[in-house]
């Protein structure tokens, strides 16, 4: 069980809520923003970790405070299958429709907290993904694996070695469950980690990709361009528009080349690679 504040926005204040979180000390929690048809107004939730938290957002902002069950968050959803052209299909708990076997395809249930890629910042990154090439010589780290859904696809497409880690530990179980869903046995190396703390070793990954609020991949710079090897890829996102000239000084400060900005929306995914 977890504690949920929730509240209605005005759709066009979207990205003034989100920097609000972010810069509410809010890092480490779960948020959902839902937008529904035909409506000026969206869903704003956010899972913090403890109920003193909710219940200071509800104070501070208003709206409600609930005490909310795993398995709401886990309820089955008939959202429709993500389909990328022929090279990837991502299908939830009900989606109707035949599978292809020639077209690769994950099931990711749909869970309230970890995302299941409808999300512009995770629609980027998949097609990245699905346009990569030379897998078989590809080593990632996927840090904020949230649902493991970047981490499934790589290994889908048969990268030699991955390592997802996430904050928070229900969301790395999840990612477990996820890849024992759609695969006969374990490979990936599954880490409950904070993404600030992550030190610097001697191992490094030929692709590592970030879906992190903009704060965070600012303040972990340093770490995360550490993880690169050596003309090595880096893919941001979670970044917003207003947030991208930070985020690209922030990580050409630790000698990281900028290939390519990619736009959805108000949202931006940075790719760049190790010098």
């Amino acid at each position: 069980m977890t504690w949920c504040w929730r509240r209605l926005i005005v759709s066009t204040q979207q990205d003034l809520w989100i920097e609000r979180l972010q810069g509410g000390g809010l890092d480490r929690a779960s948020w959902v923003l839902t937008e529904r048809p035909d409506r000026s107004r969206a869903a704003l939730a956010v899972y913090p970790k403890t109920r003193s938290v909710a219940v200071s957002l509800a104070k501070k902002y208003g709206g409600q405070v609930r005490l909310v069950k795993l398995n709401e968050w886990l309820k089955p959803n008939n959202a429709k299958p993500i389909v990328m052209g022929r090279r990837l299909r991502i299908v939830h708990e009900t989606a109707p429709g035949k599978h292809d076997p020639a077209l690769p395809q994950l099931h990711i249930p749909h869970g309230v907290a970890f995302g299941s890629g409808e999300h512009a910042t995770t629609l980027m990154l998949l097609r990245a993904l699905t346009r990569h090439e030379a897998w078989r010589e590809t080593t990632v780290l996927d840090l904020g694996t949230g649902s493991g859904i970047l981490a499934l696809t790589a290994r889908l497409f048969g990268a030699r070695r991955i390592v997802a880690t996430d904050i928070d530990p229900e969301a790395v179980r999840t990612a477990r469950q996820n890849e024992a869903l759609n695969f006969p046995g374990p490979l990936i190396g599954w880490r409950c980690s904070d993404v600030k703390k992550l030190r610097a070793t001697s191992r490094q990954y030929d692709l590592v990709v970030a879906n992190l609020f903009s704060g965070i991949l600012c303040d972990a710079a340093s770490s995360i361009a550490g993880c690169v090897s050596r003309g090595g890829q880096l893919w941001l996102s979670g970044v917003l528009r207003s947030q991208q000239a930070e985020v690209v000084v922030a990580y050409r400060r630790q000698k990281m080349k900028l290939v390519r900005v990619v736009s959805r929306g108000k949202w931006m995914m940075i790719q760049l690679a190790k010098k």
